[in-house]
């Protein structure tokens, strides 16, 4: 570890250092920094970061610890340190206590995304101690703790002025505007006509015949109906030549079912009210 860490180390700290079994973590390094740090402080725990990962109860829960070191003496893989990390880490420190942090760096690092990750796992005050690869911050947590109390989320502040005043800039712009007229087509252009009236189309002056709504209360729908059951019934001729048998011996639409047979070539009439509900 370097001079300018173990500098900051006090005798009367107790020390929490997490290492990582994933990374090419010699043995010889570990007993190093762990005597390192063991001669300047008052008490140093060490914790595998994959074991308590996978078992967060048997991690300490009491706010034991005034310093956690996570990252040495291999700085851990990019994104280890993430919210799952640190809301388990915040509760084991004293107000006031720190944490440092050393992960390996990339050119897509969002430190305002590691700050905002701190701030709403409980730690405050974040500092970059260097911005190289390895990447190395620190966070703290509040020294004191009252009942109710409240900080101010530091993106709350972000400047919002003007806003429509780009807004208003950007429909200047030509074409930047839609012409609804322009989405219209010729038939939403016709006049539509009342039901049961006859409409004209814009492309023809021939009247085009108007169908019934949907919620008709005019009658045009009765009318239709009417109009369809008379059509069926004047035209309807036998497909198969068993419709004089019987119902056994005709189709599922056939027009002449429910009525009883007949002789070849008789003409049939159906009655008026064939299609109304007996109930």
């Amino acid at each position: 570890m370097e001079k300018q860490m173990l500098d900051r180390f006090a005798s009367h700290d107790i020390v929490l250092l997490l290492w990582s079994s994933s990374k090419d973590t010699q043995e010889n390094a570990l007993n190093e920094l762990q005597d390192s740090i063991g001669s300047l402080v008052a008490d140093l725990q060490l914790e595998n970061l994959e074991r308590i990962l996978s078992d967060p109860s048997l991690f300490p829960q009491t706010r034991r610890f005034s310093t956690i070191v996570s990252g040495w003496p291999k700085p851990m893989p990019l994104g280890t340190h993430n919210f799952g990390l640190f809301s388990m880490l915040a509760p084991c420190l004293k107000p006031g206590g720190k944490i440092f942090c050393r992960e390996v760096n990339s050119n897509s690092k969002d430190l305002g995304e590691t700050k905002k990750t701190l701030v709403l796992s409980g730690f405050v005050e974040f500092q970059l101690l260097s911005e190289g690869n390895p990447l190395v911050f620190t966070a703290s947590v509040p020294a004191t703790y009252e009942l109710g109390s409240s900080i101010r989320l530091p993106w709350s502040e972000s400047k919002v002025d003007n806003i429509w005043a780009s807004v208003d800039a950007d429909d200047a712009k030509p074409g930047s505007m839609i012409n609804t007229d322009d989405l219209l087509d010729p038939e939403d252009r016709a006049n539509v006509a009342a039901c049961g009236k006859e409409a004209v189309t814009p492309n023809s002056d021939v009247p085009k015949k108007k169908r019934a709504c949907k919620n008709c209360t005019c009658g045009l729908a009765e009318q239709e109906k009417a109009e369809e059951a008379a059509k069926t019934t004047a035209g309807a001729r036998s497909s198969c030549g068993n419709c004089y048998l019987g119902d056994a011996f005709r189709c599922s639409t056939c027009p002449y079912r429910g009525l009883p047979p007949f002789k070849p070539g008789e003409q049939v009439r159906l009655p008026d009210n064939f299609l109304e509900s007996d109930l």
